[in-house]
């Protein structure tokens, strides 16, 4: 606008009335306003266009911003009259600036610039000033917070110092106080032994003199062990020393004892070896022991007397349980399956026996009058055992728990006891809370309500059976799985337990190294994966769980617990193929494996397979599809197994066997029941090969004849376990053989024998202890035509 108004300053008075008539500028004004606000894309086509609008509607209301749309206006004009009013008035000079007021003007802007930039320094230096105080600071609590960290570190370094220094004054101080006790302890152990041998010396001398006495001998004689005459005299005895020769007696049970000692004078003499005698197990003479011999041993041995055991020994009446309360330094005393043991005999016992820690009392009449005796007079036993016993109630586990026993009792065996309640167990758990190992097989009355009691308040309990328990369901695992002590579990036959149990298991107990479940059918793969990660898992048997397949064996391989495995059990889980197989591998250190009848697995691709788990020593694929091939390549890979069972693989013949014995000449137990295909000629060298063979199965083998029995009998001297059940071909001759040449000979199975006489097997009977024998009609299941 002043370049404009500069320019129209000369012109003439009549132009610019001639503008001013036909409104020109205005019209300039307008157009140039538009174009500069609207900023069209054809600004010529928009001039054209206002033109003619104005032409049309005539100057009467042209205005500045009439070319502006209203949305583009500004709300508050800034401008409140025209710019040309003040354009076409220069002709009045009193609106020309003068110098003076261009100076004025001038000083103004000049001390407006000064007061903006003095006032923008001053901000500056103010925020300079601000920045260099807070500066200051910062470096002040710096330096404070350096010192005090030298401070601590150094205080850390001093405190570590002491600890270590009073660390190694308390590590010398029970050093010496330990060294101080062991050698007075020392001085005090070798007093005790010089005047214990003494006795012991002395006492020896006495029964050795009172007994020559006896006999009408001359005490003075001094007859050295060994060395007497006539039947005294005993040379090899003498050379090994008396200690070597108590150490070889120690090998015999009480008959082989009691015939030794009627040997000769100085085998008595060490037959009654004090050290022979802490020791008794009768169940092995049970049949023939009486209250006579039973009485006259203890009366001699009780001094030192640790261990008792009358398992079975159904004759014995009060005068040998009156002489087992003699015996008071017996700790361990089995009193299973006597019949003649009542409330009154037990009450003898354990009066006189106070430190017993184990007891077995299975298999008796006892009732609640004996636990209320054993509460009472019992104070450490931690081993009970009252398996099958019917007729204590829930008030006799009352007395137990009550008793000073309960807080030190371990172990409890209540296997088959029907008549406990959910009471009972409700008492049990309140007073024996120190429970380790609980065993309750066949037990088909328990249920929820019983176990949670014992869950809830034993929580120490580690190892758990309960085989034969088909009410129980999952609350009571999950329960048992939250004190997170199980290591061992045992069950069997249950088909309630679900996946949901074995998850909280697999969850809680870490620490689970031996699981057995055999028969519980709604078991899946999930919970093998469940227990996958239990690193010390040992002992798997999931036997009959038909609904593992082999994405369970593969989740179980690929676990933690692939490297401490050592037993598998996959008896009958049908739907377990050669994958299985091939994840087993991952097992390095397994020692046994059974996968009988899984009928899934192949020669090729899963029997060879195993062949190279080189740690493997037991492997039973009875019912597998093995033949010649699988057998051969399995003894190939692996030389090192011991125990093979091969029952029912009907395609294995002469040649498979001999290749297989030939590779594993360590074997020392072999199944190879109803392998119909092999003959003499297959035992032949398996007797040669396998020459430390002591277990041998050959039921159903219907080829065999007595020459089979002659090559075992001639080179498997060690053989002590032989069933021929079904081997219609033998005869009495191959007893012959084997009374001959088997000399270990100790359990013999002849069922179905129709070639052996019964003369021959009561014959049999004297030189083997356990023989099974009947000349019945074969079974048809033995498929004989």
């Amino acid at each position: 606008m002043a370049n404009m108004a500069a320019s129209m300053k000369g012109q003439k008075p009549e132009l610019k009335h001639y503008l001013r008539s036909n409104k020109l500028p205005d019209v300039y004004e307008a157009l140039l306003t538009g174009l500069a606000v609207m900023c069209p894309d054809d600004p010529l086509q928009f001039i054209l266009d206002k033109l003619r609008c104005l032409k049309e509607n005539g100057m009467e209301e042209l205005n500045w911003d009439m070319f502006v749309e209203d949305y583009m206006k500004p709300p508050n004009k800034v401008i409140t009259e025209s710019n040309l009013d003040f354009i076409f008035n220069l002709d009045d000079e009193s609106m020309i600036p003068t110098p003076e007021m261009y100076a004025t003007a001038y000083g103004h802007y000049n001390m407006s610039l000064k007061n903006m930039c003095f006032s923008a320094w001053m901000q500056y230096y103010l925020h300079k000033k601000k920045k260099k105080m807070a500066m200051e600071k910062k470096m002040t609590r710096a330096a404070l917070h350096h010192a005090h960290r030298i401070l601590r570190v150094h205080l850390n370094v001093w405190r570590d110092w002491l600890r270590y220094r009073k660390g190694c004054q308390a590590m010398a101080y029970h050093k010496l106080k330990r060294i101080y006790f062991v050698s007075v302890g020392i001085v005090l152990f070798r007093e005790w032994r010089a005047v214990a041998k003494r006795n012991k010396d002395q006492r020896e001398y006495f029964e050795i003199s009172l007994r020559r006495l006896e006999r009408g001998e001359n005490v003075d004689d001094e007859e050295t062990f060994g060395q007497g005459d006539g039947d005294a005299q005993d040379k090899l005895s003498g050379q090994l020393g008396i200690e070597l020769a108590v150490k070889v007696f120690s090998f015999l049970d009480i008959a082989d004892l009691a015939r030794c000692a009627c040997v000769c004078r100085s085998w008595k003499v060490i037959a009654y070896h004090s050290s022979l005698w802490n020791r008794l197990d009768f169940s092995k003479v049970r049949n023939r022991v009486t209250d006579l011999v039973t009485t006259k041993l203890l009366s001699k041995c009780r001094p030192y007397l640790i261990h008792l055991s009358m398992r079975g020994c159904t004759q014995l009446q009060s005068s040998t349980f009156l002489s087992i309360s003699e015996c008071r330094n017996l700790q361990d005393l089995n009193l299973s399956q006597c019949k003649g043991l009542d409330d009154e005999s037990l009450k003898f016992v354990v009066k006189g026996c106070k430190i017993i820690l184990y007891l077995n009392l299975s298999h008796t009449h006892i009732t609640d009058a004996s636990l209320r005796t054993i509460s009472k007079y019992c104070h450490n036993v931690q081993f009970l055992s009252l398996a099958y016993c019917k007729k204590f109630s829930d008030r006799g586990l009352q007395y137990l728990s009550a008793g000073k026993c309960s807080k030190k009792l371990e172990y409890l065996d209540l296997s088959g006891c029907l008549q406990i309640t959910p009471d009972g167990f409700k008492s049990l758990s309140s007073g024996c809370n120190m429970l380790q190992t609980l065993v309750l097989n066949e037990f088909p009355t328990l249920n929820d309500d019983c176990m949670m009691a014992v869950a809830a308040k034993c929580t120490k309990i580690h190892t758990l059976s309960i085989l034969g328990s088909p009410l129980l369901t999952d609350e009571t695992f999950k329960r048992l799985a939250n004190n997170r002590n199980l290591r061992k579990l045992r069950i069997e036959g249950n088909q309630r337990i679900s996946d949901l149990s074995l998850k909280a298991i697999g969850k809680n107990c870490t620490d689970l190294e031996h699981l057995y479940l055999a028969d519980c059918q709604r078991l899946t793969d999930a919970s093998l994966k469940a227990i996958a990660n239990c690193s010390k898992l040992v002992v798997c048997n999931i036997a009959d769980v038909v609904q593992i397949t082999n994405t369970g064996v593969q989740s179980l391989a690929e676990g933690s617990c692939a490297s401490s495995m050592r037993e598998l059990n996959l008896t009958n889980c049908i739907r377990v193929g050669d994958m299985a197989m091939f994840n087993i591998r991952k097992f390095k250190n397994l020692v046994y494996l059974s996968v009988c009848f899984c009928e899934h697995i192949s020669e090729k691709s899963g029997i060879e397979l195993l062949g190279q788990l080189h740690a493997l020593v037991s492997l039973d694929i009875s019912g597998c599809n093995c033949s010649d091939e699988g057998l051969s390549s399995l003894g190939k890979y692996n030389n090192h197994l011991r125990d093979v069972t091969l029952s029912e693989c009907a395609d294995i013949t002469d040649l498979g066997l001999q290749k297989f014995t030939q590779q594993c000449k360590d074997i020392e137990r072999l199944d190879l029941s109803h392998c119909k295909l092999l003959t003499d000629g297959a035992i032949k060298n398996l007797a040669f090969c396998c020459r430390y063979l002591t277990s041998l199965n050959l039921a159903g083998c219907k080829l065999i004849t007595n020459l089979s029995i002659q090559y075992l009998s001639g080179v498997c001297h060690h053989l002590h376990t032989l069933d021929i059940s079904g081997c219609i071909i033998i005869t009495d001759k191959a007893l012959k053989y084997l009374r001959k040449g088997c000399k270990k000979l100790k359990y013999l199975t002849m069922l179905y024998c129709k070639g052996i006489t019964k003369h021959a097997a009561m014959k049999m009977t004297r030189h083997v202890p356990a023989l099974k024998f009947s000349d019945d009609e074969i079974p048809v299941y033995y498929g004989y035509k």
